[in-house]
């Protein structure tokens, strides 16, 4: 059988219209040279060069050969840069969806922690509510996602990672500024069952809110406000309470901004992995998800400390 490294030394000598010349090009030894080319001409029947004491030709066969081995090797070679460049891509790029208040706290410091280790690693991150983070997992935008839990168990799969509290977050010189717990009866003695609703998503919103049903603690839902940045900017001007998340209220600029727990029941999300069913993840990928699930709670803890004193 021929080889790449046979079509290879024909063009040379093609090229060159000399054995020493393509010899030193390929850097082999003339006779070795000379034993490929025999090869060749064997395989296609038919003398390729005419060789004389003072030059070589190429043959009418060697001309046809050589249309065909120039586009064998061009494309071989275009293929080369082709799964070069996909490995930098696809192997390499770790790509991946987070919801804005893991987003604006713990991933970047996972990341920062990763890339000191593995300084290759490149990352493509974007953030966004939960339900576009899974759009973008389902759809395969992105390698994984890191969010609530989903609903959707069939077409998602959930790794959890840590439970983030829902609190009340509360600005000074409301009534409840100085208080270190509440339940939900609270709220309602304080004439405070329209309750306005932080970063969450609906589908999260709706379980929270069959929790109260269930438990029977009157409620209505207030304003539902959807981006995490226009909520902190609500609670950095002092103008309301709310009910968001641990992770959500750490991201606050604020320093006078307190988080009460709201107990009888206790509501929480799962913050986790999100992927699809039967995932096989790149090595890059798999290395990162590895690293995430041995840190991420440690980083999580370090992102709410100053709400949790």
């Amino acid at each position: 059988m021929i080889s790449l490294d046979d079509l290879r030394a024909f063009l040379a000598v093609a090229r060159h219209e000399s054995f020493v010349e393509a010899a030193e090009e390929l850097c082999i030894t003339p006779p070795a040279l000379s034993r490929r080319i025999k090869k060749l001409e064997k395989f296609v029947g038919d003398p390729l060069f005419e060789r004389t004491t003072q030059m070589v030709a190429i043959t009418s066969s060697g001309q046809i050969l050589l249309e065909r081995a120039e586009i064998v090797v061009r494309e071989f070679e275009n293929f080369k840069d082709f799964s070069g460049r996909f490995a930098r891509e696809h192997l390499v790029k770790i790509r991946f969806g987070c919801i804005w208040s893991a987003a604006g706290s713990v991933v970047p410091s996972l990341i920062r922690e990763y890339t000191q280790i593995n300084k290759d690693a490149e990352f493509e991150v974007r953030d966004a509510d939960a339900n576009t983070v899974f759009r973008w997992v389902q759809e395969r935008q992105l390698d994984f996602g890191i969010s609530m839990r989903p609903e959707d168990t069939k077409s998602l799969h959930f790794t959890p990672l840590c439970r983030d509290p829902i609190m009340l977050a509360c600005p000074p010189g409301h009534r409840f500024f100085g208080r270190t717990n509440l339940d939900w009866s609270d709220l309602k003695k304080a004439n405070m069952e329209k309750l306005d609703w932080g970063v969450l998503s609906y589908l999260a919103m709706g379980s929270f809110l069959k929790t109260l049903e269930r438990a029977e603690i009157p409620h209505e839902r207030g304003k539902k406000i959807d981006h995490l940045a226009t909520q902190l900017g609500f609670l950095e001007a002092h103008q309301r309470a709310m009910i968001m998340p641990l992770l959500g209220i750490s991201l606050s600029r604020a320093p006078d901004i307190r988080s009460i727990p709201i107990a009888s029941p206790a509501l929480f999300r799962d913050i986790g992995i999100v992927t699809l069913p039967n995932y096989k993840p790149s090595r890059a990928v798999a290395s990162f998800l590895e690293h995430i699930q041995e840190n991420f709670h440690a980083h999580y803890q370090a992102s709410v400390q100053r709400f949790c004193d």
